[in-house]
C-alpha cells in the first residue's frame, strides 16, 4: 500500500484526508504536515476572532465525504439552532465540533506532524518517492504528495497603511485591540463580523470604510457552479488566461450574505455605525484623511484579506524551476482530472482554480478535489493489483 502525504492541515486538507481513508487507504499510510499545534486551529481561530456565528457556505458542505453527515450529527448532539436561513448555514460552534470529533475518531491527530515543508525534491530510484525537508530538518519520504496549504499566506495590507500608529490587520497574529478600535476597513463578510463584534461587546460609534459599493451575495459564487451546469463552461476556454479571468469575475469577493447587509443597516439607522465610500487619500498623526474631510481615530482593524501570492510560496517555485513542473500560460499549474501536477503529486485549493472554478478555495472545491484525488487514489491501487 502506497503512503500518503498531505501539505496543509486546515478544512481543505482534512477534506482529502478523510475520503482517502474511506476510499481504503489505511490511516497508517498517511500523514497530515501543518505548522499548527491542532489540526484546523487556523481555521478554528479566525473565524472565532471575528465572532462568526454562522458558516458562509451550506450545511452539506464539510469534511466528511458523507454530505449529511454534519446534518445527523447536529441531530445526535441535539443543537440548537443548528443551521440559518434557506440553505441550512452551519453553526460555527457545530462544525467545528464536528471536524474535532471526526479527527479523534480517525485518529488523524496522531499522523499530524507538526512542521512547515521548506523543500521537496523527486527520488525516481529504486521508486518514484517525494522527499520533503522540514524547518526542524526532519526529512519524510512519500509515495503520494497532496499540497492542500490553501492560499491565506499573506496580509493584504494596503499601502496607505503601511507604518502607521495604531493600525492592525485583523488576522495578524499579534493581540488585536478590540476596545480601541473605531474604525474598520473592509467591504466583505469579515468586516461586516467585525462591526458586528464591536458594536455588540463595546459601546461605541464604529466608522466602516468601503472601497466599493456594498454586495450582497449569499455565497462566494453562484450555486450553480456547485454543480455541472456551470462547470461545463470552463472546458469551453482554449486559452486559459481568458479562463482564469472569467473564473475570477464570477467570484463574489469582497461580498456579504443579506443578514449581515442588515445587521449594517440596522446599525447605520440607529446611529452607531457610519459607512463611508470616499475613498482615504492619506493616515497620518492618527488621522484619517478623505479628499474632503478628516477622522480622528484611535485604533483601526483592517479586514482587507489576503494577497493572491499562492504561486510565490518557495514550495511551489521550486517545483517549478526545479523539476519544471508544467504551467500554462496564464502562470498557473496544468493539471490533469484528477489534480495531478507531476508523476504523484497532486494539488487543490487555489493552485487547482482552472481545474475546479470559483469555489475551488472554499469547503466546496475540498470537497471536489478529494473526490478528484481519491480517484487518483483507485486507479494507482486497481493497477497495482
Amino acid at each position: 500500500m502506497h503512503t500518503w502525504t498531505i501539505i496543509g492541515g486546515g478544512i481543505q486538507a482534512l477534506t482529502i484526508a478523510l475520503k482517502l481513508i474511506h476510499a481504503g487507504l489505511p490511516t497508517s499510510k498517511l500523514t497530515l504536515i501543518d505548522p499548527h499545534s491542532n489540526l484546523c486551529a487556523q481555521f478554528d481561530e479566525r473565524t472565532k476572532r471575528i465572532n462568526m456565528p454562522f458558516l458562509r457556505s451550506p450545511c452539506v458542505h464539510h469534511v466528511h465525504p458523507d454530505p449529511f453527515h454534519l446534518k445527523q450529527f447536529a441531530k445526535t448532539y441535539q443543537y440548537m439552532q443548528a443551521t440559518l436561513g434557506k440553505y441550512q448555514r452551519p453553526q460555527r460552534d457545530m462544525f467545528i465540533d464536528h471536524v474535532h470529533t471526526l479527527i479523534h475518531r480517525y485518529q488523524l491527530h496522531n499522523q499530524h506532524v507538526i512542521g512547515s515543508v521548506t523543500h521537496i525534491k523527486q527520488h525516481t530510484h529504486p521508486q518514484q518517492q517525494w522527499v520533503l525537508t522540514l524547518n526542524n530538518k526532519r526529512s519524510i519520504t512519500t509515495d503520494n504528495l497532496v499540497i492542500a496549504m490553501g492560499s491565506h499566506h499573506d496580509l493584504n495590507v494596503p499601502e496607505i497603511f503601511h507604518q502607521q500608529q495604531n493600525v492592525q490587520h485583523i488576522f495578524d497574529n499579534t493581540a488585536l485591540q478590540f476596545h480601541n478600535c473605531n474604525h474598520v476597513v473592509g467591504s466583505g463578510v469579515s468586516a461586516a463580523h467585525l462591526v458586528h463584534k464591536l458594536l455588540h461587546y463595546y459601546q461605541k460609534h464604529v466608522h466602516l470604510w468601503l472601497n466599493k459599493t456594498i454586495a450582497v451575495h449569499d455565497f462566494d459564487a453562484d450555486p450553480a457552479w456547485l454543480g455541472p451546469k456551470n462547470m461545463t463552461k470552463l472546458t469551453a476556454f482554449a486559452d486559459s488566461a481568458e479562463k482564469l479571468s472569467f473564473i475570477e469575475d464570477e467570484r463574489h469577493k469582497g461580498s456579504m450574505p443579506q443578514e449581515l447587509y442588515l445587521h449594517l443597516k440596522k446599525y447605520q439607522q440607529q446611529g452607531r455605525l457610519t459607512i463611508h465610500q470616499t475613498p482615504i487619500t492619506t493616515i497620518r498623526n492618527k488621522q484619517i484623511h478623505t479628499i474632503d474631510e478628516q477622522y480622528n481615530y484611535d485604533h483601526i482593524l483592517l479586514a482587507t484579506g489576503f494577497k493572491n501570492s499562492i504561486l510565490q510560496q518557495p514550495i511551489i517555485k521550486s517545483l517549478i524551476l526545479e523539476h519544471a513542473a508544467p504551467m500554462t500560460n496564464c502562470g498557473y499549474p496544468q493539471l490533469t482530472d484528477t489534480l495531478e501536477w507531476l508523476p504523484q503529486l497532486f494539488v487543490s485549493g487555489g493552485l487547482a482554480d482552472l481545474k475546479l472554478g470559483p469555489f475551488a478555495r472554499n469547503i466546496a472545491g475540498g470537497r471536489e478535489a478529494a473526490k478528484r484525488i481519491a480517484q487518483a487514489y483507485f486507479a494507482q491501487n486497481f493497477i497495482s493489483h
